[in-house]
């Protein structure tokens, strides 16, 4: 979508309140979630039915970003709107470059951050995190679990975060700014799974993860306006980062000290500062000429 129609689509998004966004993707997800905290905090006694629909909860729960987005440009723009919006969140017209970009840089990262790990000493990870009684070859699983990742396990957050927040934020604040304030928000959301008992994100720092939210979130507005602010390429690099893990482990599924998952975040930081660099030397020498 260009011209006047991108120019009516980042309107759109634009005139809503970015406030009431975030409050209703807090709201939707935090109710799903806090039963199993306050079981948690020994407050809510829950059965053990309803105690093995937590991971049911915490999926349903990462469609918070997606279903505000969807639930505010319905109210203020009815169903125009949210066809507009859909309409330029799958837009594939995009360079192969960006493409590339959304499943090397993540995958790359995590690859380079396990094989450190294991071959420097510093811990011993795991060759991958599924289940060791699989009766297939784990590369068979690559395509169906990205699929399923995109879909339903991280992926359609970028519909909310960069396809709805990023905008007014960075009209308001810049690309760097909006897109540092929206990982801090972006990891503060999944604060509560930290608190909910068996729950995977336990295993590893809220602090460490913070960190990455908030460098992931700066590589994908660069990569997401570098790309003409498709929504295509942070949906599909936000998946390849949650998909690459599993294959490439920088963490161990247990209770145990994480150097590796922290190594990881130090590289995701690393490429957060490099892009940086990269997007605002490409303005200036556009800028230039």
């Amino acid at each position: 979508m260009r011209g006047e129609d991108c120019m009516k689509y980042e309107k759109q998004i634009d005139d809503r309140k970015v406030g009431l966004y975030f409050l209703l993707t807090f709201i939707y997800s935090w109710l799903l979630w806090f039963p199993f905290v306050l079981n948690g905090f020994g407050i809510l006694e829950l059965s053990d039915s309803i105690k093995s629909l937590m991971t049911l909860s915490v999926a349903l729960g990462a469609f918070g970003p997606l279903f505000s987005a969807i639930a505010l440009i319905a109210y203020y723009s009815k169903w125009a709107g949210v066809k507009s919006f859909f309409r330029q969140a799958f837009s594939f017209r995009i360079k192969a470059i960006y493409y590339l970009l959304a499943f090397i840089i993540p995958i790359l990262v995590t690859a380079a951050a396990h094989y450190l790990v294991n071959l420097s000493g510093i811990d011993t990870l795991p060759s991958n995190l599924f289940p060791e009684e699989l009766s297939v070859p784990v590369f068979i699983l690559v395509i169906p679990y990205f699929i399923f990742i995109l879909l339903a396990g991280g992926g359609q957050e970028e519909f909310g975060w960069r396809g709805y927040a990023q905008e007014p934020l960075q009209k308001r604040f810049g690309i760097l700014r909006a897109s540092i304030l929206l990982g801090i928000i972006w990891g503060l959301w999944h604060l509560p799974l930290w608190f909910m008992p068996g729950e995977g994100h336990t295993y590893y720092s809220f602090f460490a993860f913070w960190i990455y939210t908030v460098s992931m979130s700066v590589i994908l507005g660069w990569i997401y306006n570098a790309s003409g602010k498709k929504v295509v390429i942070p949906w599909l690099m936000h998946a390849a980062s949650n998909v690459a893990v599993p294959f490439f482990p920088i963490l161990h599924l247990k209770d145990v000290p994480q150097p590796g998952y922290w190594i990881w975040v130090g590289m995701n930081v690393i490429v957060a500062i490099g892009l940086t660099f990269w997007y605002m030397r490409r303005s200036s020498f556009y800028k230039a000429t």
